[in-house]
């Protein structure tokens, strides 16, 4: 048992401070723009990686800790069905409106990646 707990409290923060370093890594490269846009589709993998990650230790955590992983599940897959559907109409829709380029490239995947943050700090105050 105490090893169990030993080694969850080792995976979570790794996830803690690899999500960390790289979601604060993304928001100083965010200083070039260029720079933060690519370092943001690594955050995102990255993230997404995590979550998996988590969903396999899903029934260990408490009630709050689940619904705030299955609305980030839902919110991720959201939003990567609304990004790639609207590829298709990228020439329209995108060229007429520099807010709506800049919401679904930089402001939404920003925010999820956020929460997740949020979540993964949730998770590690209750390991600590």
């Amino acid at each position: 048992m105490f090893i169990e707990s030993l080694k969850n409290t080792i995976v979570m923060k790794f996830i803690y401070y690899t999500n960390n370093i790289i979601y604060y890594l993304t928001l100083v490269l965010y200083l070039t723009i260029i720079y933060g846009m690519f370092m943001q589709v690594f955050l995102g993998g990255i993230q997404v990686i995590l979550f998996f990650v988590l969903l396999f230790n899903y029934d260990k955590f408490s009630e709050r800790i689940k619904q705030h992983l299955s609305t980030y599940g839902i919110l991720s897959t959201l939003f990567l069905l609304l990004f790639f559907g609207l590829l298709n109409y990228t020439d329209t829709i995108l060229s007429n409106s520099i807010f709506f380029s800049i919401g679904l490239y930089i402001v939404i995947p920003m925010s999820l990646g956020t929460y997740f943050t949020y979540i993964v700090y949730q998770l590690k105050q209750k390991v600590s």
